[in-house]
């Protein structure tokens, strides 16, 4: 929960003090986001959303500097997942930009621990163990458009669901997991999964200093790990250790967009859920007492990792923030 940097509501907009308007209004998009959760008071997990609310987040993102981007579902009933699967293939097929800018789904859910700290910001009420029948009805609804999906590696079934899902073309990723021994990770590797959801979040506050899921999949090479670079959710020292640790080519940036960014600091409740967005950008659940999602979008994200503590350059960031994303979900070369 690390606040670093002094941070400002610019129109509606977090913006880093001092940081060149990379990610701003007057960029062309340019940046590929695999995990935006909402964004102006719209989220893509609700089971009252519309056609109109996903148009609205994507130019917003569009605006704000996101060429292309996963539209993620998380935790909830499998009845708003499938609602809200179906809702943003219909704005796909009604709205050009939509279909310009959605370039698939990411289902962050529910087959995550219920283990406090390691479920997050998630509602425990919905977590459960893979479902191989569930993730067919994903497919079924999205028209094969799931890209990732965020499992806990310890769950029931985790190693049969992760083969299904992998001979679907579906990138399955460990997150909001338990798992961290290195055969634990060879395991799932072996039965397909690639990568890692907002390493070194969704994690308890104290964990042992040697053993945890940050080593062990920093070090792993079958494992690609995806980290939130907003300048909240990890520290600079931290993300400068992260892009010196592993290979540029195995890094990608995501900025775990929430509902309410964009939107002015306050108290703000949906369907029984409550957000705080601090004034200075960082939104936490009073609930859970964690984070909840990022205000900030991809191309601020990359403003962080380009600021002196973290120390990555242009070309750099194009790797891990338009590349490499792209790479993992077997869409390298793809423009809007």
């Amino acid at each position: 929960m690390s606040m670093t940097g002094r941070r400002e509501f610019i129109g509606g907009v977090v913006a880093v003090a001092g940081c060149k308007s990379i990610g701003g209004s007057k960029c062309k998009a340019q940046w590929i986001d695999l995990q935006v959760n909402g964004r102006v008071g719209v989220s893509f997990t609700d089971s009252e959303l519309t056609e109109e609310g996903v148009l609205k987040v994507v130019e917003t993102l569009r605006d704000g500097g996101t060429e292309g981007f996963l539209a993620t579902i998380v935790t909830c009933s499998d009845a708003t997942a499938v609602h809200d699967l179906v809702v943003i293939r219909r704005a796909m097929r009604k709205y050009p930009e939509c279909a310009k800018r959605i370039i698939g789904f990411h289902m962050e859910g529910p087959f995550l621990s219920n283990v406090p700290g390691y479920s997050g910001a998630h509602n425990k009420k919905y977590t459960r163990d893979c479902d191989t029948a569930t993730f067919d009805r994903w497919m079924d609804a999205s028209d094969g458009l799931i890209k990732i999906v965020t499992i806990d590696g310890d769950r029931k079934n985790a190693v049969e669901f992760t083969r299904h899902a992998t001979a679907a073309g579906t990138v399955v990723s460990l997150g909001h997991t338990t798992t961290w021994k290195t055969e634990d990770l060879n395991r799932l590797a072996d039965a397909g999964a690639k990568t890692c959801t907002h390493l070194g979040n969704a994690l308890p506050n104290e964990l042992p200093r040697h053993h945890n899921m940050i080593w062990t999949a920093l070090a792993n090479p079958r494992y690609t790990p995806m980290f939130i670079s907003d300048g909240f959710h990890l520290p600079k020292e931290m993300l400068h250790c992260y892009v010196r640790a592993c290979p540029l080519d195995r890094l990608v940036t995501v900025s775990d967009c929430s509902r309410i960014g964009g939107l002015p600091p306050g108290r703000y409740e949906r369907h029984g859920h409550v957000s705080i967005l601090e004034p200075n950008g960082f939104i936490r659940s009073p609930a859970t007492n964690s984070l909840d999602g990022s205000s900030c979008l991809i191309g601020q994200c990359v403003e962080t990792l380009m600021s002196p503590e973290v120390g990555l350059s242009f070309a750099d960031c194009r790797k891990i923030a338009h590349d490499n994303p792209l790479q993992l979900i077997g869409m390298s070369g793809w423009k809007a």
